[in-house]
């Protein structure tokens, strides 16, 4: 009996190995989307809670980069910030939420209104009013990996004053699931099944744009954290190259948002 080809023993092995590889990864795949099948509307949505009298109130610390300040240019807030579903109405569109947005410096302050949030599904998108800006928070059905058009309903370049700054603030958003399924410890709460949501995640050598969500079955959103930033570094971006952004920013905010307490 002759011996074997080795150029044939060669591309059988390479056969064999690219077959198994891709078994696999099908096989991983499958797991993947059998542990957390597509989040259909009705079941997505108890992430995303639309009742008249939910309130959420969240813990908020927030730093605020403005260069032109009368006190400093950078400057550090807290606060408390509630949310409040009131009422609905109705449009050609279908049914809007109305939600109430109040804030306080510390606990023992009173409520102050500051303004109203309107939400929706439009089809099977998930539609965020502030400001009349529309955002597209979630789409249905949810897939792992999902990645959408969050600013579907306006120029993502659209000019925005922020602190007495002309910033373009949603300038390369790109709205992603991060992950499903997460238990995370936020303030006073570990909370067990937590979706997570990437709104932006870009930067160049004069802006950064960071937005991310997290969302609690049966509760809402839990936390959100966000970088809107630029900087000129006085007319020399490229020398700032490695500095942090929270040193270099000089204009835009930080934020940090986080539940203190549900109510239903």
């Amino acid at each position: 009996m002759g011996a074997d080809n080795p150029r044939t023993m060669n591309r059988s092995w390479w056969l064999l190995s690219g077959g198994f590889l891709l078994l696999v990864i099908a096989f991983w795949q499958c797991q993947s989307e059998a542990e957390f099948p597509p989040l259909e509307q009705e079941d997505g949505l108890d992430f995303m809670p639309m009742e008249i009298g939910c309130t959420w109130i969240y813990r908020v610390d927030s730093v605020i980069y403005d260069p032109l300040g009368s006190s400093q240019p950078i400057d550090t807030v807290s606060g408390y910030l509630k949310e409040v579903i009131t009422d609905t109405f109705s449009t050609p569109a279908g049914l809007t939420y109305v939600l109430d947005r109040y804030g306080r410096q510390d606990s023992l302050s009173p409520w102050a209104y500051q303004k109203t949030i309107g939400l929706s599904l439009d089809n099977d998108r998930y539609l965020w009013n502030e400001d009349n800006l529309i955002l597209v928070k979630c789409v249905f059905p949810l897939y792992n990996g999902s990645s959408w058009d969050g600013t579907a309903f306006f120029d993502p370049l659209t000019t925005i004053p922020i602190y007495g700054e002309s910033m373009q603030p949603f300038k390369s958003w790109d709205f992603r699931l991060l992950a499903r399924g997460e238990s995370h410890e936020i303030g006073p709460y570990n909370w067990p099944d937590v979706m997570r949501i990437q709104q932006a995640d870009d930067e160049n050598l004069i802006e950064r744009r960071y937005s991310q969500e997290w969302y609690q079955r049966g509760i809402g959103l839990v936390r959100r954290h966000m970088m809107i930033l630029d900087t000129q570094c006085d007319g020399n971006p490229s020398a700032c190259a490695g500095i942090p952004w929270e040193e270099k920013g000089e204009k835009g905010y930080i934020l940090d948002q986080w539940l203190v307490e549900y109510i239903k």
